[in-house]
């Protein structure tokens, strides 16, 4: 019973030391792009971005990224500085959401090395024309977003 209280409190802890970049980082970093950059598929016309999408980050840079629910295909990632916010448009629909958080950026194939942490929400997020959706990545005791832990690494962004 212990060991069960006890890993309910190291892996939140690992988590929050590993996104704060507490191991040891020794590849170069690069600049992280704006807060408000976008990677989008090349499958999405960008007049269909008539919805919103909100993003406000805590102490991680972060990238939040949209897939297509039936196929798990990439619709559009945003890339927010620690301790920011942006509104971008998307594309109405119903999404997969990701978060990926972390230290030093390496790019899209590594996105921030070793400090790398990857969740997805667990709810589909819904996006449509007269309503948008959005995300608060402030660590809350109270908060009411669910994801869950992603062992792999996100996949590189083509």
């Amino acid at each position: 019973m212990l060991l069960l209280s006890a890993v309910g409190i190291l892996i939140p802890a690992y988590r929050e030391a590993k996104r704060a970049g507490w191991f040891p980082d020794r590849t170069p970093e690069i600049a992280f792009p704006a807060t408000g950059t976008v990677t989008v598929s090349n499958d999405v016309d960008p007049r269909s971005a008539t919805s919103q999408m909100k993003v406000a980050t805590d102490q991680a840079n972060a990238v939040v990224q949209l897939f297509k629910r039936e196929t798990d295909a990439h619709v559009i990632s945003v890339y927010v500085h620690r301790n920011d916010d942006v509104t971008v448009p998307v594309p109405p629909g119903t999404y997969r959401m990701k978060i990926i958080e972390g230290d030093k950026w390496h790019g899209t194939t590594s996105y921030f090395g070793p400090s790398t942490t990857y969740e997805t929400v667990v709810r589909p997020m819904v996006f449509t024309r007269r309503r948008g959706a959005g995300i608060d990545l402030h660590q809350s005791p109270a908060g009411t977003l669910h994801t869950s832990i992603n062992i792999k690494n996100p996949k590189p962004l083509n």
